[in-house]
């Protein structure tokens, strides 16, 4: 796994749908409107908030706006990239691959991936009789709801253990945070299906986990990339490039300054910041989120494709094995593109961490 340590080294290195209107432009800058499927604006999205905070401003320095619009899970926010109604969205391959065998017209193309390992797995409490994911035939698992992310990882790696996710186990919907730790420590259901920063809130609501070892398939994986609407990449390519560039300088900023990259986020959205803890807790708890997802933020000593975004079509042909789908998606090469990537990746990363290392708060 990539560490602190090892950053500096990489970062030197280098389906008919309604048309989407074009992109529309405030101030001069082109807004790019973007679904979040968490749902909340927490320093989990700090990788892309900071570049909004105008004491790194790099969204503004590449001419284009963000606009996070909460939405309610995967699911919603694939429909919404899809029929025009926010110009990208992080979205689960996984959800995505379900969504594109039953309709392959879906107007839906991936530029950007900025997962580059799963992020979902499944938890349950420290002294439970559960081991494995093979124990989970028979039991209850808690979901947030059948958009989730958590939801759709949790089904494949069931499904690549020969285990029927839809007769085999049953799902419950329990929320997320407190009352989710709740319903599995008063025996509502026998394991959690969830994704990293989500079982750091529960683990932070004051109830510890133990997590079941993921499936081998996950290691062909990546854990997330944006899409867009591929009718209207071609009409809207520069500022899609802008704004994934100044996507990518934000990540940089952040991995390389963990600490500003959460006062950064507060800054601009103060409502996100915990109430009732002091500073140094408040701080405590974000970075305990923060860590649980960070890393993966990186491209992988083991992926042949260093750039910051990269994809590969090997690897969207492995989340159709993972998603137990080769008999309905056979064509994956109009999925995603990487033609983009040169251009997003012209930055100079060494002085963006230079930069935020420097910067005081």
């Amino acid at each position: 796994m990539l560490n602190r340590r090892s950053f500096n080294a990489l970062i030197g290195a280098a389906g008919a749908s309604l048309l989407c209107p074009a992109v529309s432009f405030a101030q001069n800058k082109a807004v790019v409107r973007l679904g979040n499927a968490a749902g909340i604006i927490d320093p989990q999205l700090a990788f892309m908030t900071v570049g909004q905070n105008p004491k790194v401003g790099t969204y503004a320095k590449e001419g284009v706006e963000m606009d996070v619009i909460n939405m309610s899970g995967a699911g919603q926010t694939l429909q919404a990239v899809a029929s025009g109604n926010a110009e990208t969205s992080a979205v689960s391959p996984v959800a995505f691959l379900n969504a594109y065998a039953k309709n392959q017209r879906l107007d839906v193309v991936f530029p950007y991936c900025w997962l580059r390992e799963p992020h979902w797995g499944v938890g349950v409490k420290p002294d439970s009789p559960v081991k494995t994911l093979s124990d989970l035939k028979g039991r209850k698992i808690g979901i947030r709801n059948q958009g989730d992310t958590g939801y759709f990882g949790a089904r494949a790696m069931l499904q690549e253990l020969k285990i029927d996710p839809d007769s085999d186990v049953e799902w419950v919907s329990i929320s997320e945070g407190g009352p989710a730790g709740d319903a599995i420590y008063r025996g509502r259901v026998d394991a959690m299906a969830f994704w990293d920063a989500s079982f750091a809130r529960i683990e932070l609501a004051g109830f510890p986990l133990r997590y079941l070892p993921n499936t081998d398939g996950m290691k062909q994986l990546f854990g997330n990339s944006y899409g867009v609407q591929k009718s209207s990449l071609g009409k809207n390519r520069d500022t899609m490039v802008r704004f994934f560039r100044a996507m990518a300088k934000s990540t940089v900023y952040a991995y390389a300054n963990l600490p500003n990259a959460i006062l950064l986020h507060w800054e601009i959205y103060p409502e996100s910041k915990p109430k009732g803890r002091s500073d140094e807790e408040a701080m405590k708890e974000a970075l305990f989120i923060l860590k649980s997802r960070a890393d993966k933020w990186m491209p992988k000593p083991w992926q042949k494709d260093q750039r910051f975004g990269a994809q590969s079509a090997e690897q969207w042909q492995a989340q159709v094995a993972f998603a137990g789908l080769q008999g309905e998606v056979k064509d994956v090469s109009g999925i995603s593109t990487n033609d983009l990537l040169d251009e997003i990746n012209a930055f100079d990363k060494d002085a963006v961490i230079a930069e935020a290392m420097a910067l005081k708060i």
